[in-house]
């Protein structure tokens, strides 16, 4: 990747905050997951502790405390009936961890089937002694049990997500203090996070360095094909202006968005093959002899070479290589003619010789675009193209209407 590569030259504060992006946008949705998950754990599992814990009471009160015989040993104080009674339910009900009898506390009503209270962090509970059909109560008397609110829990198989603590940080039932868990993700969260961190740093890095290479590669030849024209005044603009015609006659012949601009890009890289041909043809005044003209024609293969040697520009080789196709196969370098020449490099060809063509010569004026549009049309050039050229005259005429387009010196266009 080359991301690796690259991640040097990135400034540590971007590396820092794309990490704690990534980290973050894995971490939260845990911490959030975790803290609804302990949210209802202590809503619905507060709800059912509290409705197993009147079960209980409700088991006791019906079971042992509105009973005639009970009822009967506390009115005569019959202890020893009492006490094996209550030994019963200690061995009977795990969660009954004491159970003894006491003077009635002026806050428990005797119309009440009993009353939990909390103290210290523990459970109790104030239950009235009755007869059987709850007509008479105990004045004097009533029973208070001690809950062993862990064992309630565990009988409830909640252990594994509550444990009370005097220090817990949550409110249970009854007001109890609890600590909750979430699910044991967090070890794994934090390096799954970490890892997604470091991850998203990387494929930054490479998505960067893919569309800085991208960048670079097309712009920086483009402006080193403009300074090459610069030093010629004939060919200054040359390129641009053939990727303006390219582009008007792109969007009139309704060339998706991807393909017109790689048309537009690859106007102005067409005639980069140039580059590697000695200004002493290129400036020569006069005509070329046959070595010159070989080395003019080879300018195609050229840019061909120059373009294979950048990994993304590879799409752009046709417009180098096929420009000076025509569709009699009259054209060079290899002679293609009709369906063999793509498409858009046909847009190209149009655009290039009209740009040619309405360029000022030492030798001649410009011809007008409209008669360079006119002898266009008995040319080997894609006729539908010209034919859309023709209409795009008027709006051509605006676009290239500042070009600066002068001077006394030639360069051979072919």
């Amino acid at each position: 990747m080359k991301g690796f590569s690259e991640l040097r030259f990135a400034g540590p504060k971007l590396v820092f905050v794309v990490f704690l992006i990534m980290f973050s946008l894995m971490f939260l949705p845990f911490h959030v997951f975790q803290s609804e998950t302990v949210a209802y754990t202590q809503r619905v599992y507060s709800d059912i502790y509290q409705k197993a814990v009147d079960a209980l009471l409700t088991t006791l009160s019906i079971g042992y405390f509105q009973w005639n015989a009970m009822f009967n040993a506390f009115e005569t104080e019959n202890y020893e009936f009492i006490d094996s009674m209550f030994e019963e339910i200690l061995n009977d009900i795990s969660p009954v961890r004491s159970i003894n009898v006491i003077e009635r506390p002026k806050e428990f009503s005797a119309a009440k089937d009993y009353e939990l209270f909390v103290a210290n962090e523990e459970l109790y509970a104030y239950t009235n002694v009755r007869d059987s059909l709850a007509d008479n109560t105990t004045e004097r008397f009533v029973v208070m049990i001690s809950i062993d609110k862990r064992l309630v829990l565990e009988s409830l198989s909640m252990a594994d997500r509550i444990s009370f603590s005097n220090k817990g940080d949550k409110l249970f039932a009854y007001g109890l203090h609890v600590d909750i868990k979430g699910y044991d993700l967090y070890n794994w969260l934090v390096f799954h996070a970490f890892a997604s961190g470091l991850i998203g740093v990387l494929l930054m890095m490479e998505v960067l360095a893919i569309a800085f290479s991208r960048y670079h590669q097309t712009q920086g030849l483009q402006t080193t094909v403009y300074m090459w024209e610069m030093q010629d005044p004939y060919t200054t603009f040359h390129s641009k202006n053939v990727a303006i015609i390219a582009e008007a006659l792109g969007k009139r012949l309704k060339l998706r968005k991807k393909k017109l601009v790689e048309l537009v890009n690859g106007a102005k890289l067409h005639d980069i093959g140039k580059m590697g041909i000695s200004t002493s043809i290129l400036r020569k005044r006069g005509p070329l002899n046959e070595i010159e003209w070989e080395v003019m024609l080879s300018h195609p293969e050229r840019g061909k070479r120059l373009l294979e040697q950048f990994k993304y520009l590879g799409k752009y080789i046709p417009y180098a290589y096929m420009h000076h196709e025509r569709e009699d196969g009259s054209g060079y370098p290899r002679g293609l003619k009709g369906e063999e020449i793509p498409f858009e490099v046909k847009i190209l060809a149009v655009a290039d010789v009209f740009e040619a063509l309405t360029a000022n010569r030492p030798y001649r004026e410009a011809y007008s675009f409209p008669q360079a549009a006119e002898m266009m049309t008995e040319m080997p050039l894609d006729q539908e193209i010209v034919s859309e050229l023709c209409k795009a005259l008027p709006e051509l005429e605006k676009e290239l209407s500042d070009r600066g387009v002068s001077g006394d010196t030639w360069v051979k266009v072919v």
